[in-house]
């Protein structure tokens, strides 16, 4: 099969768990549920006098993140859609799959928010082109990483994962700024 559209939906299927996710975790803090875990991951540590991650990156966005990829992977197992899978869901250990895209979600974003609380830049503020890009890819970059403990994605998918996501990441961003979780899509 060699339609226009299978890359695409492909990347999108592969990116499902993490969309639900992430639409799921606008949902909790919009409708400000599990408010004792909104606390900062990094406590509210500092080094060279400024926060380590920042009070945006929460032990409720991880927990929210993680837990509902690792729920909605095994989904698709059910949903089967050979066609879009890149590898095969009736063999792989979907839920393992599942929390490593959530995690990978998680901790490819802290780098950057370490980065950005290092040079000054408020949380939520643009930060200029290069951090308007990283924002877009670090969380993809994570999550392909650290799926590459069960599959191990070609380069291909990187580049689709990378182009696409962005725009579905910027969708999300959107939708946050819809119902007033973010200031602005970028």
């Amino acid at each position: 099969m060699s339609s226009w559209w299978l890359e695409p939906a492909r990347v999108v299927w592969l990116a499902a768990p993490v969309v639900v996710a992430a639409l799921v975790h606008v949902a909790v803090i919009r409708l400000r549920l599990l408010a004792r875990l909104a606390r900062p991951l990094d406590g509210g540590r500092t080094l060279r006098g400024r926060r380590v991650f920042g009070d945006n990156k929460t032990w409720r966005g991880a927990l929210v993140m993680i837990g509902v990829s690792t729920l909605a992977t095994p989904l698709q197992g059910v949903l089967r859609a050979p066609a879009l899978e890149y590898f095969d869901y009736g063999q792989a250990p979907l839920p393992l799959v599942g929390a490593l895209l959530g995690l990978g979600f998680i901790l490819g974003e802290l780098p950057n928010s370490f980065l950005k609380r290092q040079l000054d830049v408020a949380p939520g503020a643009r930060g200029g082109p290069f951090f308007i890009l990283l924002d877009q890819v670090d969380s993809l970059v994570g999550c392909l990483a650290l799926l590459a403990f069960v599959w191990v994605a070609p380069w291909t998918v990187w580049a689709w994962v990378l182009v696409l996501c962005s725009g579905l990441h910027m969708l999300v961003n959107w939708v946050m700024v819809l119902v007033g979780v973010k200031e602005r899509v970028f």
